[in-house]
């Protein structure tokens, strides 16, 4: 039988409330749109099988540059390729080369 022993403080305890990070929508795109060895911004998915581009779209001309960030935001992303939705990290976004899945693999 296990002995219940009083916490340290007799206080009211510290809860702390968990909340989500925040999730930022981004413009994916899409994959008949990027053309092979060009540079775009985005992340290599995460899917072992898939491993491409993830590109971010450019944001449409005239619209306001984005809030700087803050905090690390989480980003839902849905690949173009294989279909796989995971979440990334906005501060991993880096410049990566496109190239298109052999036929053979």
């Amino acid at each position: 039988m296990a002995i219940k022993r009083p916490s340290k403080s007799r206080g009211t305890p510290v809860r702390k409330t968990v909340t989500s990070a925040p999730i930022r929508h981004v413009e994916v795109r899409p994959h008949h749109q990027m053309v092979p060895g060009e540079m775009y911004t985005g992340w290599l998915c995460k899917n072992r099988a898939c491993g491409l581009v993830i590109a971010i779209s450019p944001p449409p001309a005239g619209a306001r540059p984005a809030a700087p960030d803050h905090d690390d935001q989480l980003t839902a992303l849905k690949c173009p390729h294989c279909g796989d939705e995971d979440l990334y990290r906005w501060s991993l976004r880096a410049e990566h080369p496109y190239a298109q899945k052999s036929a053979a693999g």
